[in-house]
């Protein structure tokens, strides 16, 4: 349950190569910004590393990463999608999503970020659809510009109300459950979702941030470390017919039958979850996470995804703006196949120019660079060995990256 309600690790399994996002809507980044992201993760997402082995002063990150975290993946992600113009979350600037399918949906201004509400899957919760749950009061979550030592409380409440009947699957999945789904329907109208989210936040250091490397923009970066903690408490009720809601732990049935079943003739339905399905209700998750805020802009150059108790990373991000504005396009438009190819990769590309092409092993090494030029290009992969590879294709402030295999 704890993976559903991490709804603001905004981290995903990417490793070895420039993710680029182009950001088309006003954010942390600003209107126009280039955004690259290049992702480090654990094979073993339980493990993590030690704080102190990444962390020095002044903070420098190189590729040791790679020693410390065995990258195995790397996709093309973009985190921001664009304002709705239709549902719950018309306010917003943008929303954001984390690698459990969950998403926070923010708005931006001058002065600060909020937060109006999350979306995402209710599969854990045993409801068959996503949810919409637009809180009372927008949660702020940072005001700009940060400071050091400033801190930021704020708290947040929103409830999910379905129909019983997207339950159903829930209870045919465990002994007796199409039975008890028979009763409870006859007692009970709707279920509802409570959530209450706290946001915790201090800015409690500032000093320089080095990044070295084949694989990120190299530099020196003045920093504000901010020490991020969301909480979740998360409820469930059920609506009784012709009263009120109850909370799943006070809700009973009482049926002669249960007792063939049960050994009782009357159960308690949040006893019921826990004991068939480990659904424990209320449902408290924390997630602490420490971001490295440029100093002088107002975006996240970096961040650790920690474990229970912060001592030490099982994720890390490396994000920073080139803070230069976007042409019309970042993206080439390219077609390569095939895929998985033997010999040969063949490249239908725009015309704009040379181009260079790097592919790069699944560990980040570079294997091959190339030069392409006009629209059509074959190139010969023949002498890399069997296995999965990653590729960029760059000309000028235009890029594309992917993958492919060789057999």
């Amino acid at each position: 349950m704890k993976r559903l309600l991490s709804a603001f690790v905004l981290v995903a399994i990417c490793a070895t190569a420039f993710a680029q996002v182009t950001v088309t809507s006003s954010n942390y980044y600003g209107t126009g910004n280039t955004v690259r992201d290049t992702y480090v993760v654990a094979n073993d997402l339980t493990d993590s590393v030690a704080t102190t082995s990444i962390v020095n002063n002044p903070f420098v990150l190189d590729n040791s990463l790679r020693s410390l975290f065995e990258a195995y993946n790397m996709i093309d992600t973009a985190f921001y999608d664009e304002p709705r113009t239709e549902g719950e979350f018309t306010d917003e600037t943008f929303s954001v999503a984390d690698d459990n399918g969950m998403r926070m949906h923010i708005k931006v201004t001058d002065e600060k970020a909020v937060c109006l509400g999350i979306s995402g899957a209710l599969a854990q919760m045993g409801l068959n659809d996503d949810m919409e749950l637009e809180f009372d009061e927008p949660m702020e979550v940072i005001e700009f510009p940060a400071a050091l030592n400033s801190e930021k409380n704020s708290t947040a409440h929103g409830s999910y109300l379905k129909h019983i009947s997207e339950m159903q699957n829930t209870f045919n999945a465990i002994q007796g459950g199409s039975m008890i789904y028979g009763f409870v329907t006859a007692e009970y109208d709707s279920v509802s979702i409570d959530m209450q989210v706290t946001y915790n936040s201090t800015f409690d250091e500032a000093g320089t941030l080095t990044l070295s490397g084949d694989m990120m923009l190299q530099g020196v970066y003045e920093y504000l470390r901010e020490n991020r903690q969301y909480t979740y408490i998360t409820n469930m009720y059920l609506h009784r017919i012709g009263g009120e809601f109850q909370n799943i732990n006070e809700c009973t049935l009482t049926n002669d039958l249960f007792a063939m079943y049960f050994g009782t003739a009357t159960i308690n339905l949040g006893e019921a979850l826990s004991t068939m399905m480990g659904m424990n209700f209320p449902i408290s998750s924390t997630t602490t996470t420490l971001n490295y805020w440029t100093a002088n802009d107002n975006y996240p150059i970096l961040e650790m995804i920690t474990n229970a108790n912060a001592s030490g990373v099982k994720k890390l991000a490396v994000r920073y703006g080139e803070n230069e504005v976007c042409v019309e396009s970042q993206i080439i438009s390219a077609n390569i196949y095939p895929n998985p190819t033997t010999d040969f990769l063949n490249i239908e590309m725009e015309e704009m120019g040379e181009a260079t092409l790097r592919i790069y092993s699944v560990n980040g090494s570079l294997v091959k660079e190339d030069v392409l030029s006009g629209s059509h290009n074959s190139i010969n992969v023949n002498a890399l060995g069997n296995g999965n590879y990653f590729y960029t294709i760059s000309c000028g402030d235009k890029e594309i990256s992917g993958k492919f295999a060789k057999n």
